[in-house]
């Protein structure tokens, strides 16, 4: 049988990246980083990437690793096998330390290849082939490069950057034996100072050489740019969050063998059902982040039938579903809380408003008016005939049997390493200030950057402090548009009108943004008057005038638009 290849738009191929490392304490010192292959085929994807090491200078006791991450951003996560490019020495005491203690590894993937450097000839290139099962989320996903040194005992971060946003389009092209590939112009990551150990490695993108048609260009900022305005915008300190709870909720709608109330996890839906619990429950089992406090359980049942049978039965069916969830996962008998609710009129008003059923008034002016013992079911039953009752029967009242579980963690404090790891898979895990403990290994101006504040300002839609540093953090890349949605939502408290009057400056407004910036003073006094000071000053640095802001936003989109009309693709001149 052929094998079918499917083949995705290959978006960044030949994507080189040059990190410069100026903490190896020799200028000129790069490693070129190129994406030569990604395809889908058959249940696999492959990767094809090259690693210069040619102009690396080394000491024999340093080591340093880079490690490929696919990532998307609703969760999915894969750490391809890192290459090592090792000192002598260094490749020495690690093997002493790996022979000596087998268990300290085993949080890491074993090295794609120890490259041993040596100082009187330069190291070869490496070509890095590897194959993975390929899964759904990685047809948007990105491609990171993790850097870390070790020249002691424990690695240190240097910074994570981006080979390519995403790696596909998404979209199959069909039954193809070789993929197909297109071009897209990459802004470059900003380079912001020199780099030590503990600073984010730089990147820099070589342009690619063909542009694909029709793209359109944001706002480009420099180095400068980005430094400039990242000493004009406002960043506010949350406040410490110490003690840290989570709530979390799932209904379940589990069915039951006639005159029975035990969980039958093969019986009919339960077993979808109750892998509702895995997801619920999962801190439970996700390593020391967090403790369960406690968890509630109470069983729903409907309106039909005599309330002390259907007291009965959602009594008996919370605490058999508590039961199954001890013995299930081990957890103390003492830790779960059963209720029940006879009969859940208030969930079936909830659904006679949502869903306006034509005889909803007059049903819920009956719920109201009569008690449950005063002859309620008995008025419903008769009106119209019985019709309503019927329909209810039919279509509200099976939903209205169900068990809802209540789940409340108390959440440890993180380290700023450990919230780097846990802001895209369990952001609910971290107070605001951890998150923006994650954000200190990108550097402004790049999406990473940009997306951590995205998220905590997600996570926490009503604190001010999230908005105002969301708009910083996505005005740094030249979005105005969503700056102007998160400072919005505060633009009421005193502390957004310094990012306000930054806002109106990169929209070519320099009289509104004097007049936020005037109000500013009195809440950020020294921020606020240095705004003023660059504002009235006639330039900057010899090419960067504030008191024209419009006039320099056009210009740089001219300058982009120019350039990429300058630039040919495969069908002659754009």
């Amino acid at each position: 049988m052929m094998n079918t290849i499917y083949a995705f738009h290959l978006r960044y191929p030949y994507l080189a990246l040059m990190l410069l490392f100026s903490a190896l304490h020799a200028r000129g010192q790069e490693v070129r980083f190129i994406l030569t292959d990604a395809e889908v085929a058959g249940d696999s994807l492959y990767l094809g990437l090259k690693l210069d090491f040619s102009s690396i200078r080394l000491n024999s006791r340093t080591c340093l690793h880079f490690t490929p991450i696919l990532a998307n951003a609703r969760g999915g996560r894969l750490e391809l096998p890192p290459v090592l490019l090792s000192g002598r020495r260094r490749y020495r005491f690690d093997r002493r330390e790996w022979a000596l203690n087998t268990n300290g590894r085993t949080h890491r993937a074993e090295p794609y290849l120890i490259h041993l450097y040596k100082r009187h000839s330069a190291p070869r290139p490496v070509s890095y082939h590897i194959g993975v099962p390929y899964s759904v989320w990685m047809g948007d996903a990105a491609l990171l490069l993790r850097q870390e040194v070790k020249d002691c005992c424990d690695l240190q971060l240097l910074g994570v950057d981006t080979i390519s946003m995403r790696l596909f389009t998404g979209q199959i092209v069909g039954r193809q034996t070789a993929p197909v590939r297109q071009s897209a112009l990459q802004q470059p990551v900003l380079v912001q100072q020199p780099v030590s150990v503990q600073q984010n490695v730089p990147v820099q993108l070589v342009e690619p050489l063909v542009a694909v048609p029709s793209v359109t260009y944001p706002v480009a900022y420099s180095v400068r740019d980005v430094e400039l305005y990242t000493s004009m915008l406002s960043f506010l300190e949350p406040t410490v969050e110490h003690d840290k709870k989570l709530d979390e909720k799932a209904v379940f709608y589990i069915d039951y063998p006639l005159g029975s109330d035990n969980i039958l996890p093969d019986y009919r839906n339960n077993r979808t059902e109750l892998q509702k619990l895995d997801s619920l429950l999962f801190p439970f089992s996700a390593g020391d982040y967090s403790s369960m406090e406690h968890i509630r359980v109470c069983g729903y049942a409907s309106p039909d039938g005599t309330y002390i049978d259907n007291e009965r039965l959602a009594t008996s069916r919370a605490g058999f579903f508590a039961s199954y969830i001890c013995s299930t996962y081990g957890i103390p008998r003492f830790r779960l809380e059963t209720t029940s609710v006879a009969e859940d009129w208030e969930g079936l008003s909830v659904l006679l408003q949502s869903e306006q059923p034509p005889y909803a008034t007059t049903v819920l002016s009956i719920i109201q008016h009569a008690g449950i013992f005063n002859g309620r079911e008995k008025q419903l039953m008769d009106l119209r005939g019985g019709e309503p009752y019927r329909d209810m029967l039919h279509r509200f009242f099976p939903r209205l049997r169900r068990l809802e579980v209540s789940v409340r963690w108390n959440i440890r404090a993180v380290s700023a390493g450990e919230a780097y790891r846990l802001i895209y898979t369990h952001p609910e895990w971290l107070s605001l200030s951890e998150m923006y403990g994650a954000a200190r290994y990108y550097r402004p101006g790049t999406e990473q950057y940009r997306e951590v504040y995205e998220i905590a300002a997600y996570r926490f839609p009503e604190d001010v402090v999230a908005n105002i540093n969301a708009s910083s953090a996505v005005m740094l890349t030249g979005d105005v548009k969503s700056a102007r949605a998160y400072l919005q939502r505060v633009e009421s408290d005193p502390r957004s009108w310094n990012n306000l009057g930054v806002l109106a400056l990169m929209e070519g407004k320099p009289g509104e943004a004097e007049e936020w910036f005037r109000k500013a003073v009195g809440v950020e006094p020294q921020k606020a008057r240095r705004n003023l000071q660059r504002l009235q000053r006639i330039a900057v640095t010899d090419d960067w005038r504030l008191q024209d802001g419009e006039q320099v936003i056009r210009d740089k989109r001219l300058s982009v638009e120019d350039k990429s009309r300058s630039v040919p693709d495969n069908r002659g001149e754009r």
